[in-house]
């Protein structure tokens, strides 16, 4: 009972090597591993394979259903940065898109800002051409799609491995007869565990990626009258403004120091009393 618990232990660790790599490779760790652990090597490739051909069967279908990410950056002049700016935040919204960030600068006579914006693919063009409406000239417009299909599908797969591989792991602690063999099976499953949810973070991710496309939007307006710069008047309030916060703060500071003003004016009062005494 207590080898066939082994063999199986084994069986499952090179199991799940397999499922990280290539069926050809798989098989080479395999051969090279097997005299280890003291199992037959032919046994492994054939459960391997017919592992392998199950998943690939039950993966199938998705090859019809792509994944895409869908990404473009666009440089464009606009007439009046204030307005632009107001208009294409109105559009993200009105397109259920969301602004995740805006980087704004200022370069002498030039106002800069970039804007990443994620919308759903269905409103990409869509958004484009709307963001382009804006414009009194487009510098650049780069659209680029990227086909994950594969690899999405990959991930799903290994997923799949990796989740039977720790089923089996949980019929094999129950066959497991003293604390060593748990504490083996244990580990192992420990690992596979890790790696189940290591991919499941690399799913989320390229899901969040597909679902969502991506709009790196780069609007700017020459000249040296822009709205942004502070006239006159602007800078006069702006003068009389800070003044007033410095009497604020200059009457909180005196009341802070109360204990030495009383000092001193008792210092000058006794100082103004003497010399009258002596005249």
């Amino acid at each position: 009972m207590k080898t066939k618990i082994w063999i199986l232990l084994s069986l499952l660790v090179f199991l799940n090597i397999a499922c990280q790599g290539g069926s050809g490779n798989a098989e080479d760790r395999m051969e090279r591993s097997g005299s280890n652990y003291g199992y037959d090597a032919q046994m492994t490739k054939q459960s391997y394979s017919e592992e392998s051909g199950d998943q690939e069967g039950q993966g199938e279908p998705l090859l019809s259903e792509k994944k895409v990410i869908r990404t473009a950056d666009v440089r464009m002049e606009v007439k009046n940065y204030e307005e632009a700016l107001a208009s294409i935040k109105k559009l993200v919204a009105a397109y259920e898109g969301e602004l995740t960030g805006e980087n704004e600068q200022q370069y002498g006579g030039r106002l800069e800002n970039t804007l990443v914006i994620r919308v759903f693919p269905r409103r990409f063009d869509s958004l484009l051409l709307e963001f382009e409406q804006l414009a009194s000239h487009v510098d650049f417009k780069s659209i680029n799609a990227e086909d994950v299909t594969r690899q999405y599908i990959d991930l799903e797969t290994r997923l799949a491995s990796k989740r039977a591989v720790v089923t089996r792991y949980q019929e094999l602690l129950k066959q497991a007869i003293n604390v060593e063999e748990v504490l083996a099976v244990e580990e192992n499953m420990r690992k596979v565990v890790e790696e189940i949810e290591s991919i499941e973070g690399q799913l989320q991710y390229l899901s969040r990626q597909v679902n969502f496309s991506t709009i790196n939007l780069t609007i700017y307006e020459e000249g040296s009258q822009l709205s942004t710069s502070r006239s006159f008047w602007s800078r006069v309030g702006e003068g009389f403004e800070d003044g007033w916060q410095l009497l604020k703060s200059l009457a909180v500071g005196l009341v802070t120091i109360w204990p030495i003003l009383l000092i001193l004016g008792l210092l000058a009062a006794w100082w103004v009393r003497r010399r009258r005494r002596k005249k």
